[in-house]
């Protein structure tokens, strides 16, 4: 595994932890009133969260499948903007460590034995 893989997978998951709880939350409590009266207080809330996960979801996606190291870059990087146009002040920490994932990605070489054999025949 790449450092910049490494550092994708902890930046993520620490990025999902707190959505995830605060999706937990939500659900739970409006299962106890029973009518989601919740969602007009707290429905942007709700959203935030949601795209805060597809956020960090696509960065582990795109630094495991794409092979292009540009595109991964790139994607990393716009990951870490992103994160920080949503939630602001709070996406600082994932925002250094997206840049810093996205330009250890762009100087990554594709090297014989990072292909890994996929373009060599016998």
């Amino acid at each position: 595994m790449k450092g910049y893989q490494k550092l994708t997978i902890i930046t993520s998951v620490l990025g999902l932890i707190i959505p995830f709880i605060g999706l937990f939350l939500y659900f739970l409590i409006n299962s106890f009133i029973g009518i989601p009266v919740l969602a007009l207080f707290v429905g942007w809330a709700l959203l935030i969260a949601i795209a805060i996960i597809a956020i960090n979801v696509g960065a582990i996606f795109a630094a495991f499948k794409f092979k292009n190291m540009k595109i991964v870059g790139g994607i990393l990087i716009a990951c870490g903007v992103l994160l920080f146009a949503l939630i602001q002040w709070f996406a600082i920490p994932a925002l250094v460590l997206f840049v810093i994932a996205g330009i250890m990605a762009l100087r990554e070489k594709n090297t014989l034995s990072n292909l890994k054999g996929e373009n060599l025949k016998p």
